[in-house]
């Protein structure tokens, strides 16, 4: 989405979600349920507490969102969901335990908007490298060079061309500071696509104890 549409991000927000475990009103054992809808990282956060509580599923289901999950199990007489204690009310699942996640479940949110905004801690931009060797070494070199510190990158795979990739990045500095301005101009001769998606500020975060 932000590769094809022209979002901008705003602002960043990091919440602590607390996962329960939810089932489906007509399940009477909790510990006999048959399956559990979970998003793949919200279960990696709760195995350990399920194999304590002496829950064994015939049958994990992967989901996108632990919405979706809490959404499938209150359509499944015999299902569960890791899930968020909103979920849960929403699709009027029984909550059986709460803070089921073995450590601390932080997720980050960004605030989007159609306006680019160029004052802020950090910025983030994409970019595609030439396919060659030592691409993304050289894009990398200008934020070096101006001692400008990355806080994130990742690849991606490019839907248009099997094996080619673009590149998501993040790094301390607002679009409006005078030594990012030199490094993105250096950074354009250096890839092929390159799109900067703003600068941002970050929200108090919101944790719990």
């Amino acid at each position: 989405m932000f590769v094809r549409n022209g979002i901008y991000v705003t602002r960043e927000i990091e919440l602590a979600v607390n996962i329960v475990l939810a089932v489906n009103k007509s399940v009477k054992d909790y510990k006999k349920i048959k399956r559990i809808y979970a998003q793949p990282y919200a279960y990696s956060e709760s195995r350990e507490n399920l194999e304590r509580l002496g829950i064994h599923v015939e049958e994990l289901i992967p989901v996108e969102s632990t919405s979706k999950g809490a959404l499938l199990a209150s359509k499944d007489p015999d299902g569960a969901a890791l899930c968020s204690e909103l979920a849960a009310k929403i699709y009027g699942l029984k909550i059986v335990e709460k803070n089921i996640q073995s450590a601390n479940n932080i997720t980050r949110f960004f605030i989007i908007s159609k306006t680019m905004r160029k004052f802020g801690g950090k910025t983030l931009l994409f970019m595609t490298v030439p396919h060659r060797p030592g691409g993304l070494y050289k894009a990398l070199e200008p934020f070096q060079r101006h001692r400008i510190n990355l806080t994130m990158i990742y690849s991606r795979p490019l839907k248009i061309i099997p094996w080619r990739y673009y590149f998501y990045l993040e790094f301390e500095g607002s679009i409006s500071s005078k030594k990012v301005e030199k490094a993105i101009e250096e950074l354009r001769s250096k890839v092929e696509l390159l799109l900067i998606k703003g600068s941002f500020i970050r929200s108090k975060p919101r944790y719990q104890a």
